[in-house]
């Protein structure tokens, strides 16, 4: 899908106006239609070099639905009963203030993914180092922030959950991508995997991402499953055999989300979803928008049963800067499809089916049932109001992400009532 130099640059500009976070995973067709979008918005984390192929045989009890608890510093839910669906403690007024991050040393940082409660966030810092290529981590809880190193070069953690396991890539030794989980401030190798990456993880400590297939081919992936930071990786069973891609989320029920495409060059990327006892993944069906069904649908984030992401169709007029992005949200327990008000180019979703993200002009803001809502910049910010949104928690109150301003690059969080 991309060369290795193209994916260096990618992981490079973010510093410039490129949104940073999650989950940017190398999806099969993804940046070619990214491409479409305008400044060819990031939304990949590419992996390099082959692994093995691994057995399908015996799935992880994140889709057997048995019950049984992985070996992960965090409370396991049922997974025999559907995710809750989280409301707000009250009627939620989208008002929003917004604060700096803590960050040791140079300031340039930007939040990469948080936690369903918006309690932990993690990040990375400015490139640094020889090539700009050693990215520092950061794991923020509340206001408390730790710096953590992962080997290799151009590292990232896309995700944490509730008991601060975060999960994440690097570049290491021989050109391959791998896997990586930080625990306690304890970097800890994902087995087996080394060539490949993680790109989400629930409560229940279990592990979503993908393996690289091919060497030299790093956007020919297959998405497979952990079942704990011990664990050895499983490949998700495919929709047929040409299919490719990578899991982005996997919900507190065991419910796991891929952006996939069947291998040809011309096939848009559509989600896939495995459900917890089910034998066969699922691939959801195109949305329909105003005007007529979409062409495309590349998922963003599942959580709390809702599946969101954002729409297009060709055959719209384009608009000045490219082309109508709809924010869509697919309630899995019902199969209805909204498509919210407002235009979306990049985000995630929390569990209430609300986006937040880039909503025009790469202003960040949300988009929840009712309104759109920008979100604000700090007391004393200087310059545009320009920035990006990687984390948002399920009840739509803590919001995690970065702003931009002439050479600034700083780390937010918002809070929201």
């Amino acid at each position: 899908m991309r060369t290795d130099d193209e994916h260096v640059a990618d992981r490079l500009r973010w510093l410039d106006d490129e949104p940073g976070g999650p989950p940017r995973i190398d999806l099969p067709g993804a940046m070619r239609e990214a491409r479409r979008r305008r400044r060819n918005r990031r939304v990949a984390v590419a992996g390099a070099a082959v692994l093995g192929v691994l057995a399908v045989a015996a799935l992880p009890a994140a889709l057997r639905g048995d019950g049984r608890a992985a070996p992960a510093p965090a409370a396991s839910p049922s997974p025999s009963m559907p995710s809750p669906e989280p409301r707000p403690a009250g009627p939620w007024q989208g008002a929003c203030t917004a604060t700096l991050l803590p960050v040791p040393g140079d300031q340039r940082a930007a939040v990469t993914g948080g936690d369903p409660d918006g309690r932990w966030l993690v990040g990375r810092r400015a490139p640094r180092g020889p090539g700009l290529l050693d990215l520092g981590l950061l794991i923020w809880e509340g206001d408390q922030v730790r710096e953590v190193r992962l080997p290799g070069s151009m590292q990232e953690l896309t995700d944490v959950n509730r008991a601060g396991l975060a999960v994440g890539s690097s570049l290491a030794s021989g050109n391959e991508w791998r896997a990586w989980a930080v625990r306690d401030g304890e970097v800890i190798g994902l087995p087996v995997v080394t060539s490949g990456g993680a790109t989400a993880v629930n409560d229940a400590g279990r592990i979503v991402g993908y393996r690289n297939l091919v060497p030299g081919k790093p956007w020919i992936q297959r998405p497979v499953v952990w079942d704990s930071y011990r664990s050895r990786p499983v490949d998700l069973p495919l929709p047929g055999p040409r299919w490719e891609g990578t899991a982005i989320g996997i919900d507190e029920d065991g419910t796991i989300l891929a952006a996939m495409s069947d291998g040809h060059p011309d096939k848009p990327t559509r989600a896939v979803v495995w459900r917890p006892g089910a034998a066969h993944p699922e691939v959801l069906p195109l949305p329909r928008l105003p005007g007529g069904k979409a062409d495309r649908f590349l998922p963003l984030s599942l959580a709390g049963g809702w599946v969101t992401g954002t729409a297009e169709r060709d055959t719209e007029v384009v608009p000045r800067n490219g082309i109508p992005s709809y924010p869509v949200r697919i309630n899995l327990r019902t199969g209805q499809t909204d498509v919210l008000k407002g235009v979306l180019w990049s985000g995630t979703g929390n569990g209430q089916g609300w986006l937040a993200g880039w909503v025009s002009d790469d202003v960040p803001g949300v988009i929840s049932d009712t309104r759109s809502v920008t979100l604000p910049v700090p007391d004393g910010w200087r310059g545009k109001r320009q920035g990006g949104v990687t984390s948002f928690s399920d009840d739509g109150r803590v919001i995690g992400g970065k702003l931009e301003s002439d050479d600034q690059v700083r780390p937010v969080r918002w809070t929201c009532r």
